[in-house]
């Protein structure tokens, strides 16, 4: 890794200034991950989808604290599938699978900083179909996201959707759900949303 980060460093004069943004996202990352928990902890599901585990950041977190549950992760990396099986977790199934092809149903959904790359309504009419309750983590505008959006854009080739919670909680409404906002980061502006279908 820290060859990478010494080639990109030195490869990609336009992105130089913005590697300060590598030890925060981590930082925030841990943060939300307790909230993710807490908040999943009282639920007590027994069977979750995660959608887009990355490298299996919250999906470790989750396996640990409700070793009963039985938890579908997806990506759309295979790459990414193959390296988290090798992780050993014994109650996660890692499938490669887009999130809008998912046909099954599920206690509960989360993810944590996908759906910044959804539509918004989209990809709330698909929660509906899948599960009762949901926790998805987003972000609102701040000067971090805006250093943010260049970083992750010319990393991944997406442009990230930030959208603000009130903005959030009427779309949501509107598509039938009760909205729950749970502020995390005041620098980073994340915020997770708990959504139950009415």
């Amino acid at each position: 890794m820290k060859g990478f980060l010494n080639d990109l460093y030195y490869g990609f004069p336009e992105i130089r200034s913005l590697m300060f943004l590598i030890p925060p996202l981590y930082w925030f990352r841990r943060e939300i991950a307790k909230v993710f928990i807490n908040q999943i902890m009282d639920i007590r599901p027994k069977t979750i989808l995660e959608v887009g585990f990355s490298d299996a950041f919250l999906t470790k977190r989750i396996s640990l604290s409700l070793p009963d549950c039985k938890i579908f992760a997806i990506d759309t990396s295979l790459n990414g599938v193959e390296r988290a099986k090798k992780l050993g977790l014994k109650n996660v199934v890692f499938l490669c699978q887009d999130f809008f092809e998912t046909k099954e149903h599920y206690d509960l959904t989360v993810s944590m900083h996908v759906f910044v790359l959804f539509d918004h309504r989209k990809a709330l009419k698909k929660l509906k179909e899948i599960s009762k309750i949901s926790l998805i983590s987003l972000t609102g505008v701040s000067l971090f996201t805006s250093y943010h959006r260049p970083f992750h854009r010319f990393f991944t080739g997406m442009d990230v959707n930030i959208i603000e919670p009130e903005d959030y909680v009427s779309i949501a409404e509107d598509e039938g759900f009760n909205v729950e906002i749970l502020k995390v980061n005041h620098i980073e502006r994340s915020y997770i949303v708990k959504l139950e279908v009415k």
